[in-house]
This record gives C-alpha cells, sequence and structure tokens, in this order.
C-alpha cells in the first residue's frame, strides 16, 4: 500500500510531503517513508523506517536525513527497552513500547492498531519521540481516544497539544489537523 501526505503545518513550521509505503508481511509490519519539505526554515530531506512485530510493537527505527546529513537507528525489544544503533541501551526510554517520528503520521497507525480501543475507551501510552530534523529523542506520554470508528483524539500532555485525527480502515492518518492530510 502506498500513500502520499502533504504537511500542512502550523502557521510558520514550514510545509512539504512524504511518499509512503506500507508492507504487511507474517513477521510483522514495516513502514516507509520519504520526506522532503522545510521545518522550521530548515530543508529536510531523507527517509524512515519502521518495523512493527505481528502485534504492532515497534522493534526497529531507520531514519537517514540527507539534509541536514543527521542519522538514527534505534531497537526494541518489544517490551520497552531500547537501544541504539550500537546496542547501547538508552535508560531515559525504558518503558516505551512506540516510536513517534514528528516527520510523519504513520508512527500514529502504531498505537492506533496495538490499542485495539473500543468507541469511548482511551489509553495513556509512553512513546520513545524523535524531533526532526536534529533527530533529538526523548520519552513522551500520548493519550489516545477513539471517538468514533475512524476518529481519533491525540492528546501530548507535555507539551499541551491535543488534534482530532481521522482515519481509513486500516488505521492510516487520512487528516491530521494543522500538521498534514492524506492527497487525492
Amino acid at each position: 500500500m502506498t500513500m502520499r501526505w502533504r504537511w500542512d503545518w502550523l502557521p510558520d513550521l514550514g510545509s512539504g510531503g512524504e511518499d509512503f509505503a506500507y508492507a504487511p508481511g507474517a513477521g510483522g509490519h514495516v513502514l516507509s517513508g520519504t520526506v522532503a519539505g522545510t521545518l522550521d526554515d530548515t530543508a529536510v530531506d531523507g527517509r524512515y523506517e519502521v518495523e512493527a512485530d505481528p502485534a504492532w510493537l515497534t522493534r526497529r527505527v531507520t531514519v537517514a536525513l540527507t539534509r541536514p546529513a543527521k542519522t538514527l537507528e534505534l531497537r526494541s525489544n518489544g517490551a520497552g527497552r531500547w537501544s541504539d544503533g550500537e546496542g547501547v541501551w538508552i535508560p531515559a526510554l525504558d518503558g516505551c513500547l512506540d516510536v513517534d517520528l514528528s516527520l510523519t503520521p504513520s508512527t500514529n497507525t502504531l498505537p492506533i492498531r496495538r490499542l485495539g480501543l473500543k468507541l469511548g475507551e482511551a489509553a495513556e501510552i509512553s512513546v520513545a519521540y524523535v524531533q526532526a530534523p536534529e533527530l533529538k529523542l526523548r520519552p513522551r506520554r500520548q493519550i489516545y481516544t477513539r471517538l468514533a470508528d475512524r476518529l481519533w483524539r491525540f492528546h501530548a500532555p507535555d507539551i499541551d497539544f491535543t488534534a482530532d485525527i481521522a482515519v481509513d480502515a486500516d488505521g492510516f492518518v487520512i487528516e491530521y489537523p494543522g500538521l498534514c492530510r492524506r492527497a487525492a
């Protein structure tokens, strides 16, 4: 499955887009994308790939930006323990089950699919948050609430940010108000 998102960043943050591909498999799920645009007046170009197991738990993350030139590799045991590309444990991420890449709405699909919430239910999770373009890494709390069959409220209490995200039947973002929307 492939799709394209057009970045519609909040005023003065930037613009651009992403070509995205999803590949399901017996061993899990692979989310990958190519991004290009500007963010905070910085040109951003690059690729990412996120591998998740059959239960949608993140297992491997690779981000390779060509502008600015930066790379990041993370691995997770699927139970909340993370390491870098060299295998060095990152204690600050203990307990994080998902990754959230600020460059893409695709990583919202991971908790949406993994949590399996019923209408009206909510869950608070901890994620390994990767802020672009710096590729700064930190833990972050997030709350997902299922408002309707294909509508989820995303709340990041650490930064007091809330958005109602429309998704398709597979849990991939159609519209993330103020941040992106799927291109026709």
